[in-house]
Formats: C-alpha cells, sequence, structure tokens
C-alpha cells in the first residue's frame, strides 16, 4: 500500500500549481509543451506526481489532473479522488471512496501509466469573462 500524506506541504504545492493553471489554461493542439513536461503544472506530493491544468475543449473548461505512481502499478482511486480535492474537484462522498464524483470522467491512461479525471467546470466564454 502506498501512502498519501495530505499536509501542509502537500496543501502548499498543490496550491501552487492550481494558481500557476488558473492564470495559464492549457489548449490541446495551440500549447507548445505538454503541462506534464512543465514543473510549473507538476505536484509531487510523496511519490504521487501530480498534474494539473485547465483544459479547453470543445467549448468547455475542464478541470483535468493526471495522477501517477514509480512502480508498474496505478495509483489507488481512493487517493487519485482525495487528491482531486486539493485541486477543486466536487461532489466526491469520501463514504464511497472507490466512486469518482458523479460528473467526473475518469480514464487509465495505459500510454502514460496514469490514472485521469476531469470535471467540467464553465464554457469558456464564461471563464474569459471572470478574468
Amino acid at each position: 500500500m502506498r501512502p498519501l500524506v495530505i499536509d501542509a506541504d502537500a496543501r502548499a504545492q498543490a496550491q501552487r500549481v492550481l494558481d500557476h493553471a488558473t492564470e495559464h489554461h492549457y489548449w490541446p493542439n495551440k500549447t507548445v509543451q505538454s503541462p506534464g513536461d512543465d514543473p510549473r503544472f507538476v505536484a509531487k506530493l510523496g511519490t504521487y506526481r501530480v498534474v494539473f491544468t485547465f483544459t479547453h475543449s470543445k467549448g468547455i473548461v475542464w478541470r483535468h489532473l493526471s495522477v501517477s505512481v514509480p512502480s508498474q502499478k496505478y495509483p489507488n482511486p481512493a487517493a487519485v479522488f482525495m487528491i482531486a480535492g486539493l485541486f477543486g474537484f466536487t461532489g466526491y462522498d469520501e463514504k464511497q471512496i472507490d466512486k469518482p464524483g458523479p460528473d467526473w470522467a475518469m480514464d487509465v491512461n495505459e500510454g502514460e501509466h496514469c490514472v485521469v479525471i476531469a470535471q467540467p467546470c464553465g464554457h469558456e466564454h464564461e471563464r474569459r469573462a471572470s478574468h
């Protein structure tokens, strides 16, 4: 079992990435560098590697999170869901630890060996108006 410690350092790292992502949204096929290759979008929470963006796709802005661990295994879904809470994902019920929030999309990316979740958080025109 791989421990997940959400302490002051973990919260600070998540906040650093969240702050950067808020100011620098990601548009697939338009942004040159992959967020996973940009340390400003990456947090290390113990042995969990986390990449977070606000991603624009088909007129929707998504909270987009990928979580990986240094092994051939994948991170525990409950750990991924708890990490998601640090980045503003809503709707997760801690009483059902293996079930994502009701409007979350979840996938296992075998090519990049990570668990990916996304949650819609608005439309592009709404996000632009709020900045």
